[in-house]
């Protein structure tokens, strides 16, 4: 019972700062400014992180590899842990694998959850200026659903179109991120 409840609460954690790091990059790549709520968010929880990173490599053509990599060092660092404190294996191409997979899952967690708070802030409080924020990091992923799927009159369901796709991806993607790999 003790290691279950540590690995739910490391998996919290974790899971919490590799949101942060990605949408740290996320946010980086386009080029919010550094006073908006997001970004300080972002960059005052993971700068502990990321600024040792900083020194090492440098953001280069729109990406912030530093964020990027210090989302890839808590990714392994919790799909390890989470196979020793449950006293499951880690075999070597589950643990290649497992760290990008767990990744991939951040961002599709991110995307859901984005989409979910932007279609309650624009039914709320459509003037809201997070509301814009949270459309325009989620416009890449709903801008080809919108093209697909018709509007029916002011009401846009491609944030739940959005939300099933990335729950469905979820659901391949998960056990790779829990290191579940049969090689």
């Amino acid at each position: 019972m003790l290691t279950a409840l540590l690995q739910f609460v490391f998996g919290v954690v974790t899971s919490i700062l590799g949101a942060l790091l990605i949408l740290r990059a996320w946010l980086y790549y386009w080029a919010l400014s550094p006073r908006h709520p997001l970004v300080e968010l972002a960059r005052r929880t993971t700068d502990w992180l990321v600024v040792p990173l900083g020194k090492l490599m440098r953001p280069k053509r729109g990406w912030d590899w530093p964020s990027l990599v210090g989302a890839l060092v808590v990714a392994f660092v919790s799909v390890l842990l989470h196979r020793v404190i449950g006293g499951l294996p880690a075999t070597p191409v589950g643990l290649l694998i497992a760290p990008f997979a767990m990744m991939a899952r951040w961002v599709l967690e991110m995307i859901s959850w984005g989409a979910i708070i932007w279609a309650v802030i624009s039914c709320v409080s459509p003037q809201n200026p997070m509301g814009y924020t949270i459309e325009m990091l989620l416009r890449p992923f709903l801008t080809p659903i919108r093209r697909i799927l018709p509007t029916f009159g002011r009401i846009d369901l491609s944030p739940l179109v959005l939300i099933v796709i990335a729950n469905a991806l979820l659901i391949v993607v998960v056990p790779f991120s829990r290191g579940f790999v049969l090689l």
